[in-house]
């Protein structure tokens, strides 16, 4: 696997992917597939990253926003905020995901940010475990609802 920034050319596999990881899934959340334009619109106030395979299929992304970038829904002054991170099936459970984060982590970091909050969905315990152990600890006077259903918001002093 290696780890690069995204580009335009990888619109489609990430939409693709968020596609998978969140559409119909679970008892909450979206339902409907993401878009191409979805991704440009991430991409233009985010730093996106994506992980590709050996045959440079791309088979996991984040999204890491900027303290104070328009888009980010839970992050408070001084926080940025991780979105999207999602890890095709047939990668998962091989340090792709972890890598991501961390790399996200690093970013944010490196601008000044003083934390890095996110949000995920109560049934998405996988990806809790993975923020916990990195550290992440939950906000649940932060969590919210939106049109999917509820989100529980986590941060991560850095």
């Amino acid at each position: 696997m290696r780890i690069r920034e995204a580009d335009e050319g990888d619109a489609a596999a990430v939409a693709a992917l968020w596609t998978e990881a969140y559409a119909g899934v679970g008892p909450e959340g979206r339902q409907e597939p993401y878009a191409l334009q979805e991704y440009f619109a991430v991409a233009a106030s985010a730093h996106v990253t994506v992980a590709v395979d050996d045959g440079g299929e791309v088979v996991a992304v984040a999204a890491v926003l900027a303290p104070g970038a328009p888009g980010r829904s839970v992050a408070g002054p001084g926080e940025a905020e991780l979105a999207r991170l999602a890890v095709a099936d047939r990668a998962r459970r091989q340090g792709v995901g972890r890598a991501l984060v961390v790399g996200a982590i690093e970013w944010a970091r490196g601008l000044g940010a003083e934390g890095i909050a996110l949000w995920s969905r109560p049934h998405q315990t996988g990806a809790h475990t993975l923020y916990e152990s990195l550290g992440w600890r939950r906000f649940p006077e932060r969590d919210g609802d939106d049109r999917d259903g509820r989100r529980w918001v986590f941060r991560l002093d850095i």
